[in-house]
């Protein structure tokens, strides 16, 4: 979405027939396991043969702490990571949930106002976006529609969002639907290491051998660069150009087919 320049042309590597060793999938949410914005039973399936299989599952996304609180209920995961990091959502065997977040309540209250001048003022500058639909249910971050509700909206026109939440000092990064923003200097992998520090007291090198991480956006590179590990759905490869790190691993089949393809891949014999 964002080309730079590169020296050499962007080479793949297949997905391999089996990722031995894992003990923890991480995985981003929209595009990676949903289709076309639609969960199919058959990945939701393959989520449930993961944790069957003794697998640590763990959403991680740029999806609002509502979402997440629906994924943590719902779904068959340890935990989900949500808000592009701004906080996980713990859920332990009796099936009780606890929040954990990267600030205190009173800096999330003065960055909340904050961010929400900043992103009505990119929505001036850039009227065909919008506040996301789920932005009542964020805690953390802002988010702003440019390829879910809204469409056609042009590289340049994300670009100069995000220009608006940099030149003020925050972070932003686009996903495949939104432009996320925040304050605070965390992001997807920060927040996956904390946890997997507080919760399962892996090392960073433990975290390096054991966890796969699986996604398909601008807002994964963090993830492709920390984690060995790493697979990108096919989807991903329209997105490669803009991306310094990549995953190490791409599968043949696009959204939730390929992350059926890694489950396969993590529970081969």
């Amino acid at each position: 979405m964002h080309p730079r320049d590169i020296a050499m042309p962007i080479t793949t590597t297949p997905l391999p027939q089996a990722i031995k060793g894992i003990k923890y999938v991480l995985s981003d949410v929209d595009d990676t396991i949903t289709s076309n914005g639609q969960l199919l039973p058959k990945t939701y399936q393959a989520i449930h043969d993961l944790v069957a299989a003794g697998i640590i599952f763990i959403p991680i996304t740029g999806g609002c702490a509502g979402w997440c609180d629906s994924f943590a209920r719902l779904w068959p995961c340890a935990a989900v990571i949500g808000e592009n990091g701004g906080l996980y959502i713990k859920k332990s065997p009796d099936q009780h949930l606890s929040y954990h977040f990267w600030h205190s309540e009173s800096e999330r209250s003065i960055n909340s106002g904050k961010l929400r001048a900043l992103a009505e003022h990119a929505i001036e500058l850039i009227p065909q976006v919008s506040f996301a639909k789920d932005q009542a249910y964020r805690l953390v971050d802002v988010a702003i529609d440019y390829n879910q509700d809204n469409k056609d909206i042009s590289a340049a026109q994300v670009a100069a969002i995000l220009s608006v939440f940099h030149t003020a000092g925050a972070r932003a990064n686009a996903s495949s639907i939104h432009v996320n923003a925040w304050f605070g200097d965390y992001n997807k992998k920060a927040m996956a290491q904390q946890l997997l520090k507080d919760e399962y007291q892996l090392t960073d090198q433990q975290m390096r051998e054991q966890v796969l991480f699986i996604g398909d956006s601008l807002n994964d590179e963090s993830m492709f660069e920390f984690f060995p590990n790493s697979v990108g759905v096919a989807n991903i490869t329209e997105n490669l150009a803009a991306l310094q790190h990549h995953p190490t691993w791409i599968t043949k089949q696009t959204h939730g087919l390929g992350f059926i393809e890694m489950v396969h891949a993590v529970l081969a014999e």
